[in-house]
């Protein structure tokens, strides 16, 4: 079982979804739009299903809880 990723839109970097997947799974998921917290800017990201990513597993350090948080100028 593994984690779809996305890119923040915002700054750059990666984050977990938190949607746990397989990778047969993940192909035949429809490309719908789905909305996630990022932890990153404190937005919520819309998203299509061919914008993630599908990690097998990812490093603790990206773990990130989403936490409240105002948004970098």
């Amino acid at each position: 079982m593994g984690v779809l990723m996305l890119k923040c839109s915002t700054i750059g970097p990666e984050f977990s979804t938190g949607i746990q997947v397989d990778e047969a799974s993940l192909k035949t998921l429809p490309d719908v739009v789905t909305r996630s917290d990022c932890p990153h800017w404190g937005l919520t990201h819309n998203w299509r299903t061919r914008d993630a990513r599908y990690a097998d597993a990812i490093p603790p350090t990206q773990w990130v809880e989403t936490v409240d948080r105002k948004p970098r100028m």
